[in-house]
């Protein structure tokens, strides 16, 4: 209990600062600052914690795939590309809320850190003219994105579950699509709520001349997937070489390629994953979500009742699908008794986890979306909360069936 205690007082503190505007960049340092003071932890381990947080490969990649979406999304934004994409998608849609679901649900395809940085100048796009609230647009752009993260044997928590429990990825997509589908039931009926239904703009054109339009425009991403999905590239290859493509589909001189690198990169972003780097791998050396998972497994609660807590707890904590997995699960999957565990325990647990993620003050995705849209943090995450709990409830499924 004193670890959860001692966790939940850093992450009000983190929740605190964020709903004062103290940017993401600072909150995160002086979160696990604070870590690091009520667990005062070796300073070796100190040390060696900052140490991976900035230079471990992992941060790298991610800090890296980053830089490069930014890049293809100056890219895309400053030749046109982007907003021929939105039109001639709008044009074959009939409704904007549709369009405005549909392009993050796309981005989101592509497992890359802090993706919704991508999409949320399309959703922007999207909206047009029509009066939303940036809280609206944030909700929208950051609930379509991680439609596929529950399903999809590219995303590296699908991949690490299925390596811990034995499962294979089908059977985890099969266990895990009720929680998908509700992702887009409930998020039609709470992401655009007060919104009716919006015609886009008609543009003069039959729709399967615009739709090939959106699929020339679009086909830079689509080159980025099919890499990684096709032929196992990374994605930092993977968005590298559609980088590459763009610069000579688009004769970029050397000049251009300078300015487009000068415009895009952003320190504020870079820092910021760097801070919540550091303060996942603080929290790791503290060995506090440990405690807390020891905790509730020795406490002689319902296993069902732990397969939702613990994941949950550890989720909110660290922000990402792979830290709730790979810490929580060694230890939840003895509990649920088989060698081969139930699809549906599994499930539940992962459900859990990711509705903490999602629910996290410390995921990427999130920030990066309010920041984008200069959108009230605490107002969309007020907005999440109803909808995420509903989520949940598709675990009723797998458990029934399996």
């Amino acid at each position: 209990m004193p670890d959860l205690l001692k966790t939940s007082a850093v992450l009000v503190l983190i929740i605190i600062l964020l709903r004062r505007k103290v940017s993401m960049a600072a909150v995160m340092p002086i979160g696990a600052a604070l870590l690091a003071l009520i667990y005062l932890p070796p300073p070796h381990k100190l040390l060696l914690a900052l140490r991976t947080a900035v230079f471990a490969a992992t941060s790298l990649e991610m800090t890296l795939t980053l830089v490069l979406t930014m890049v293809m999304e100056n890219i895309l934004r400053t030749t046109g590309m982007l907003k021929r994409m939105v039109a001639s998608l709008s044009a074959v849609i009939s409704d904007r809320r549709v369009v405005m679901a549909t392009l993050p649900a796309m981005i989101g395809m592509l497992p890359s850190p802090g993706g919704a940085i991508f999409s949320a100048p399309m959703v922007n796009e999207a909206s047009g003219r029509a009066e939303i609230a940036p809280e609206q647009k944030a909700l929208v752009n950051y609930w379509y994105r991680h439609i596929w993260e529950y399903i999809s044997p590219l995303y590296p928590g699908i991949i690490l579950v299925s390596g811990l429990s034995g499962l294979s990825t089908r059977t985890l997509f099969l266990a895990n699509l009720p929680y998908a589908l509700s992702v887009v039931g409930w998020g039609a009926l709470f992401c655009f709520r007060g919104l009716k239904h919006q015609d886009t703009p008609r543009i003069a054109g039959g729709q399967g001349r615009e739709f090939l339009t959106f699929l020339l425009m679009i086909a830079p991403i689509m080159l980025a997937l099919l890499l990684v999905v096709l032929f196992q590239v990374s994605s930092i290859a993977a968005l590298g070489s559609a980088i590459i493509t763009l610069y000579l589909c688009h004769r970029f001189t050397p000049a251009m390629i300078a300015k487009n690198l000068r415009e895009s990169i952003s320190p504020k972003a870079l820092f910021l994953v760097i801070g919540i780097m550091i303060f996942q791998e603080v929290l790791r050396a503290t060995g506090a979500l440990a405690g807390i998972s020891s905790f509730f497994s020795a406490s002689q609660m319902p296993l069902h009742l732990l397969l939702v807590l613990i994941p949950f707890i550890a989720g909110i904590m660290t922000g990402l699908t792979v830290g709730f997995v790979g810490i929580t699960f060694p230890l939840l999957l003895p509990l649920m008794g088989d060698a081969t565990p139930s699809p549906g325990l599994v499930a539940l647990a992962f459900g859990s986890g990711f509705a903490g993620v999602m629910l996290s003050p410390v995921h990427l995705c999130y920030v990066l979306t309010c920041e984008y849209f200069q959108a009230d943090i605490a107002r969309v995450y007020r907005r999440l909360l109803i909808p995420s709990a509903l989520v949940m409830l598709a675990a009723l499924v797998p458990l029934y069936l399996y």
